[in-house]
C-alpha cells in the first residue's frame, strides 16, 4: 500500500519535471556559493556581517532554485554553456579530484588490493597490493603510467 504511494508520488515529480531545466553544474556553483555564504554567517561574529551573508547566501540559493524549475530550457542551457566554456576544465578536474581521493580511501580500506585512476580517460583501475613500482596500462584508453603500489 505505501509502495503504491511512493510510486505514485514519483509518477507525479517526475511529470511535473519532465520540461523543467533540473540540475546542471551551474546550478551547483550556485547551490554551494549560497552554502558557504550561509556557513560562514554561522561562524560570524558580528550581525552585521551575518546578515549580509545570509542574504548573499540566500540570493545564490533561490537563484539556483529558479534556474532548477525554470521552464525557459533554451536559456538555461546557454547559460549552462558560457559557464562551462570558461569554467568546464576547473570542473572536470574537480571531479577528478574527487575521484582520485574516493579510490585512495577505498586503497585504505581494501587489504588485498589498490586503485587507481587514469588521468586520460577517468577510467579506475583495481591491482593487487605489492611492495614495487609497477607500470600501469589502462585497459580502456592504453595510457601508461608508473606507480609505487
Amino acid at each position: 500500500m505505501l509502495q503504491k504511494y511512493i510510486s505514485m508520488i514519483r509518477e507525479d515529480i517526475k511529470s511535473a519535471m519532465s520540461k523543467r531545466n533540473g540540475v546542471d553544474e551551474l546550478n551547483n556553483l550556485l547551490m554551494l556559493a549560497g552554502f558557504i555564504f550561509v556557513t560562514v554567517a554561522l561562524f560570524s561574529k558580528k550581525w552585521q556581517f551575518v546578515l549580509m551573508e545570509v542574504a548573499i547566501g540566500a540570493i545564490f540559493i533561490g537563484v539556483c532554485y529558479m534556474r532548477v524549475f525554470s521552464k525557459k530550457l533554451e536559456k538555461r542551457q546557454q547559460e549552462n554553456t558560457v559557464y562551462m566554456k570558461y569554467m568546464g576544465n576547473v570542473v572536470r578536474f574537480a571531479d577528478y579530484l574527487l575521484l582520485c581521493v574516493k579510490m585512495k580511501i577505498k586503497s585504505m580500506t581494501d587489504t588485498e588490493h589498490v586503485y587507481f585512476v587514469c588521468s586520460q580517460c577517468k577510467q579506475i583501475i583495481r591491482l593487487p597490493k605489492a611492495k614495487s613500482k609497477v607500470s600501469i596500462r589502462c585497459p580502456k584508453c592504453g595510457h601508461t603510467f608508473i606507480r609505487r603500489i
